[in-house]
């Protein structure tokens, strides 16, 4: 959505949300609970419209992209109420952390100026990160995603994957900086070989990367292929990394920078990495958001 609800940017309004290789689609996965708070979340913005069902269920501290990040609650704050196009999506992966206390999903989003046409005006993929608050509730910590054309293929039955738990996952500050590290990793060998490079040493064997413009890819080998034919190195920055409390769940965002040295700040990413057994981190998930150029 450059947040999951890139669509809005249509209307003007500028508002806008390995370890385990194999995917299950038991309903019973715990992961189920974010699932469940993605659709309530989209079931609440059909009945109160964007502006109230974001306010609801975004966290205090909570991130969304316009492309770069901004304060969630502040940006919404701003939009006017009763704002009439339909905003929908529909959750087709998750995860969640061993701790059950943060997870992410993604799946793809539509928009319409009338609820009641046919057809959508414009499509995407988002990605949201979740946090179990302290009264137990789920909200909203980081909302992101992309917006490409109508796609061709069906939307599958929801997936989960299992990030842990992770092997000696140690204190949250050890276990934030491996995170960093990694993330690190990742960003020296996108800039020193390509990002597809970065890709094939770091990403899950069902990797989602989600790319302005292009459908969703999923797994590792038609990641790197989709990145190799689009993309050459990156230099990458990281500017926040949080990790849940059983180590084995984590994301990061960033600078994504593929121009010549002296340009700005022409994209931005966000990584969601799982850890399992093994004690180190790979990348499930990376969404990479491009700064809108100047006309």
């Amino acid at each position: 959505m450059p947040s999951r609800r890139r669509p809005l940017q249509l209307c003007a309004l500028s508002v806008v949300l390995l370890a385990a290789p194999h995917a299950t689609s038991a309903a019973d996965d715990p992961a189920a609970a974010i699932v469940a708070a993605e659709r309530a979340f989209a079931a609440q913005v059909r009945a109160m419209g964007v502006r109230e069902g974001f306010l609801a269920w975004l966290a205090p501290t909570g991130v969304v992209f316009r492309p770069g990040p901004v304060s969630g609650i502040k940006t919404y704050e701003k939009q006017p109420a009763g704002w009439n196009g339909l905003l929908a999506w529909t959750p087709m992966h998750a995860a969640i952390s061993a701790d059950g206390k943060l997870g992410w999903s993604t799946g793809p989003w539509t928009w319409s100026r009338d609820s009641t046409q046919k057809k959508p005006d414009a499509h995407g993929e988002y990605m949201s990160v979740w946090r179990m608050q302290a009264d137990g509730s789920w909200k909203a910590v980081l909302d992101c995603g992309v917006g490409h054309p109508a796609p061709t293929r069906d939307t599958p039955a929801v997936t989960y994957s299992a990030p842990g738990p992770g092997a000696n996952a140690g204190s949250p500050l050890a276990a934030r900086q491996s995170l960093y590290q990694a993330d690190a990793g990742f960003a020296k060998l996108a800039q020193a070989t390509g990002v597809s490079d970065a890709i094939a040493r770091y990403g899950t064997d069902d990797i989602i990367v989600l790319r302005e413009g292009d459908q969703r890819v999923t797994g590792k080998s038609a990641a790197r292929d989709s990145i190799a034919s689009r993309e050459a190195t990156a230099r990458m920055v990281s500017n926040a990394q949080s990790v849940a409390g059983s180590g084995d769940l984590g994301y990061t965002y960033g600078t994504f920078v593929t121009g010549g040295i002296a340009d700005g700040d022409s994209s931005w990413y966000v990584h969601v990495w799982h850890r399992g057994a093994a004690a180190s981190w790979k990348l499930a998930c990376q969404v990479v958001m491009p700064v809108a150029k100047p006309k």
